[in-house]
């Protein structure tokens, strides 16, 4: 099965993403194409790397994840595949590599390198590059690839000694729920089960204690649920909390434990 996923910055209201869907039907015979998102906001790979890293896993083993968000279309550009983890990962070089996966060595990675090629658009050679790749012909057109741009990104703290968790919020969803960048598996593992008082930079008076397996109707006050993309989630039962909170993006959240 031939599966090709894309995740961009397009929106839906141009013809652009079907342009696209176009040409890579037209070149790939049986493949199935399946849109991860076009809603990330312009330019914003960080949001795009942590939706594409929280979702990529629940496909087939060798699925190729193309990545068009803060693409540049000059014909200058060459892209990059990556394979890590089972997956293949196709697009520029714009530092989302270096924050999509948890470290960059020992990645196999490779390069357009059609010379003849050069004033092809950028768009045509991710094509090109998907069709070898499904055909086993990627290592004839393309070089091995090493140098990634490096893109900043706030790190998940855990400090032992002040028994606090420091993360950020990565993510605010179509209800309004505000996901953190904490793995749920790092804050059980951190928490051991211990009580907690957890704050939220951008508001004063948002205090969470409770964490819950599940969205609970019962709760009427804020509480942290392990969401289905295994981060710790920042939500309350039919409300807004972003909204009501004025949470946003890349707001700093620190968990203290007893």
């Amino acid at each position: 099965m031939k599966i090709v996923t894309l995740i961009s910055d397009w929106k839906l209201k141009d013809p652009y993403v079907s342009m696209f869907k176009g040409a890579i039907l037209s070149s790939i015979p049986d493949v199935t194409i399946v849109d991860i998102s076009h809603a990330i906001p312009l330019f914003d790979i960080k949001q795009a790397a942590f939706i594409l890293r929280s979702v990529y896993s629940t496909f087939p083993n060798d699925s190729l994840h193309i990545i068009l968000t803060a693409s540049t279309f000059s014909s200058t550009e060459k892209p990059i595949c990556v394979q890590y983890n089972n997956h293949h990962f196709l697009g520029y070089d714009n530092g989302i590599f270096s924050i999509l996966f948890d470290t960059l060595d020992e990645l196999q990675a490779f390069q357009y390198s059609l010379a003849e090629e050069e004033a092809s658009s950028y768009l045509n050679k991710l094509v090109n590059m998907a069709k070898w790749l499904f055909n086993n012909q990627l290592s004839n057109f393309t070089s091995p690839f090493s140098n990634f741009k490096m893109a900043l990104q706030q790190k998940v703290i855990f400090d032992e000694n002040a028994k606090k968790i420091s993360g950020q919020i990565a993510y605010i969803d179509s209800c309004y729920n505000a996901v953190t960048n904490i793995p749920v598996d790092k804050f059980e593992e951190f928490g051991q089960n211990r009580a907690f008082l957890a704050t939220i930079a951008s508001s004063n008076y948002l205090k969470i204690t409770k964490c819950c397996d599940f969205y609970n109707a019962r709760e009427e006050e804020i509480y942290f649920v392990k969401n289905r993309l295994g981060f710790i989630e920042i939500t309350m039962y039919q409300s807004n909390i972003a909204i009501l909170g004025n949470i946003k993006i890349g707001d700093k959240v620190e968990i203290v434990f007893n």
